[in-house]
């Protein structure tokens, strides 16, 4: 789906997004900013669903990928109950976990997925610099999947310029705090494993498979750039998508105002006060409304049984 044409109606829109953790909130934080000075009269609610599903274990650390569409399935019904025009699966994992879901087969509004918008920002990339190469980070299950790196492939980029890595525990680590202590380590480690898979030479394109990474991108950058001694480029699919979901809408003028665009977080696990800091302090240079909404975020355990705020 490219672009909102909902959003160019006459009535007012509901706009779900959805990510297994707080990763995806950067997504919503710059949607709601560029949607405020799109031309237009009708209000736009964005409600950005936390699917992770339970605070003992996440998605990754599900058997397999039917245990996890399941769960994602319930989240999904819940996220139908806000009556959406359209949902934004702001997450890699969960954009994998939706092929296989009952609600991918019959959906109850447009679905968007992040996966798509890497795999073109990806491929755009290294099309445009043969003498590149692209390491792409991600979660276990998006990593296990081999999707971005099979549809690279199929469009004739070389496998040997191309290699995937997952950085189990980085996201959940990141969730908690984009800067603890931890995450330049963990970032580290994930570099060191990936890099004596590429070619040395050339531009190193480090692809962010995981929305949690962008918050910690220079990091990356960072330990790439000094395990490598490579020119480093961050690409990151979150900015690619909403460059997407807002093409062809039109920017208003100084004296149309402003379009108004209200923002809500609802979670099925308790997000924890510092956590919520921690992240929307982050946030907060990207959308004051949008890290406002996390700091007053609603809580809602039976979320995934449907009942909607």
């Amino acid at each position: 789906m490219t672009g909102l044409p909902l959003v160019q109606g006459p009535g007012p829109a509901t706009i779900v997004l959805t990510d297994s953790g707080l990763g995806g909130l950067l997504i919503c934080a710059e949607l709601e900013r560029r949607l405020r000075e799109i031309s237009g009269e009708a209000a736009i609610r964005l409600v950005y669903v936390n699917a992770w599903p339970d605070e003992r274990f996440g998605y990754n650390d599900l058997p397999d990928l039917e245990a996890r569409a399941a769960v994602f399935d319930r989240a999904l019904t819940a996220m139908a109950s806000f009556a959406p025009s359209a949902i934004v699966i702001a997450c890699n994992t969960l954009s994998v976990v939706y092929r296989a879901t009952a609600f991918h087969r019959s959906p109850a509004a447009p679905v968007a997925g992040i996966l798509d918008a890497g795999v073109e920002l990806f491929f755009e990339a290294l099309n445009r610099d043969e003498n590149s190469v692209l390491a792409v980070f991600g979660t276990r299950t998006t990593i296990g999947s081999g999707e971005h790196l099979r549809r690279l492939k199929a469009r004739g980029i070389d496998a040997a310029r191309l290699a995937a890595e997952p950085c189990h525990g980085l996201a959940a680590a990141i969730d908690k705090d984009p800067g603890a202590a931890a995450v330049p380590r963990l970032v580290d480690e994930c570099a060191l494993r990936i890099l004596p898979r590429l070619p040395s030479g050339g531009t190193l394109y480090a692809g962010l498979a995981c929305t949690h990474y962008a918050y910690v991108a220079e990091v990356f950058r960072g330990a790439l750039a000094r395990h490598s001694g490579a020119t480093v480029e961050i690409l990151d699919p979150g900015e690619r998508l909403v460059g997407e979901l807002t093409a062809g809408l039109t920017a208003s003028q100084p004296a149309a105002g402003r379009r108004e665009v209200a923002v809500s977080v609802v979670s099925k696990v308790e997000l924890p006060e510092p956590q919520r800091r921690a992240v929307a302090r982050r946030v907060e240079a990207i959308s004051s409304a949008t890290s406002r909404a996390l700091l007053a975020y609603r809580h809602v355990p039976d979320l995934f049984q449907g009942e909607a705020p």
